[in-house]
């Protein structure tokens, strides 16, 4: 009881809280977002419309206490202190914190939030947040930046909110800090071996023979390393269009996290990871083929990456690929470049090419 009294009494900093596309809206809201997306600060801005005696807000990942005895006295804390509102829980990691939380009814409003997509809570709103796509990057900048500039910027931080905050000279240090903190040291090693494998097909197998020739490792803890990894928002597999059991290919949710693991240069591994980051954002199912980066068949759109090739070449592509995109019953294929533009449609069928943040401002 001591700790909860604690908390209850702590007052929570001011923050300089810029609006996100996603909001708390209901009475009971689970978020779900990965590391560095923000779940605080949405978390902070909703507590800031009540009064001190009428919140408590808890991080079940504070090493100064002990989660499961803080969950454990919850409930008998919150009916001797009646005049909490909110009570807001930080950082849940397992299904039992859950279905302790779950248990607690009669306040105004309860927000809880998680890195692990596969926890549940009955009767809750479930919040998806992402990390910061182009446009709500551009909020935490300067209006009279050239779009050039933007993009720059946005190379060099990434989509984590707490890049926003930092030199980018910083960033590298900042995200392994972030992934120190969160990560076992199994799943670090895992970790950097993604980001030599990024906008590339990588197998668990693969990744195995790698590691086992420096470290002491077994197959099921890299297959279980790398579930942990997508389940709790660091990485993220694309499965090949109609062909399932296919290799997979990997991307980060976070596409700074390539860079801060590699010091090898690929900027159209790189370039691709963006984009991806941009389409996560529609929630689609996301698949890849031999011939398209990505291709989201809900909207009938292909996509391939390509940072720098004159529009001509890109052209001459789409007029060899045009059969394949009628087979597929694809309407539009939008080619991602830097700086580039053009468009041609042939039969119907549309070939965009836009640069990165025409584009992402524009879907």
């Amino acid at each position: 009881m001591k700790d909860l009294d604690f908390f209850y009494h702590l007052p929570l900093k001011s923050i300089k809280f810029i609006a996100r596309k996603e909001f708390i809206s209901s009475a009971k809201t689970l978020i779900l977002g990965y590391p560095g997306s923000g779940k605080t600060s949405l978390i902070l801005d909703a507590l800031d419309e009540y009064k001190q005696e009428e919140k408590l807000y808890i991080n079940l990942k504070d090493l100064r206490i002990n989660a499961d005895t803080i969950l454990a006295n919850l409930i008998e804390f919150l009916k001797e202190n009646q005049s909490i509102k909110i009570l807001a829980i930080d950082n849940a990691t397992t299904q039992d914190q859950m279905q302790k939380l779950s248990q607690i009814s009669e306040l105004e409003k309860i927000i809880i939030s998680t890195n692990n997509k596969t926890l549940t809570i009955p009767n809750f709103r479930v919040l998806h947040l992402e990390y910061l796509d182009y446009e709500e990057f551009m909020l935490f900048f300067r209006k009279n930046i050239s779009p050039e500039a933007f993009f720059s910027h946005f190379l060099a931080h990434g989509t984590s909110v707490a890049n926003t905050m930092v030199e980018p000279s910083e960033t590298a240090q900042i995200t392994q800090n972030k992934l120190r903190a969160e990560l076992s040291q199994t799943n670090l090693q895992i970790i950097k071996e993604c980001a030599k494998k990024c906008a590339e097909t990588i197998s668990a197998h693969e990744i195995y023979k790698i590691l086992k020739e420096r470290i002491k490792i077994s197959k099921d803890s890299v297959y279980a390393g790398l579930i942990e990894l997508e389940n709790n928002g660091f990485i993220k597999f694309l499965s090949k269009f109609n062909e399932p059991n296919a290799a997979k290919k990997l991307f980060f949710n976070d596409f700074s996290v390539r860079n801060a693991l590699n010091l090898k240069k690929d900027f159209n591994a790189n370039f691709s990871n963006i984009v991806f980051c941009e389409l996560s954002k529609f929630k689609d199912e996301i698949f890849y083929t031999n011939e398209f980066d990505f291709f989201l068949t809900r909207r009938k759109l292909a996509i391939i990456c390509v940072p720098f090739t004159d529009s001509e070449i890109v052209f001459l592509k789409f007029k060899k690929l045009h059969a394949t995109l009628k087979r597929m019953n694809i309407t539009r294929l939008q080619v991602i470049s830097v700086a580039n533009a053009g468009e041609i449609t042939i039969e119907g069928i549309k070939c965009e090419i836009l640069p990165f943040s025409r584009w992402a401002l524009g879907i």
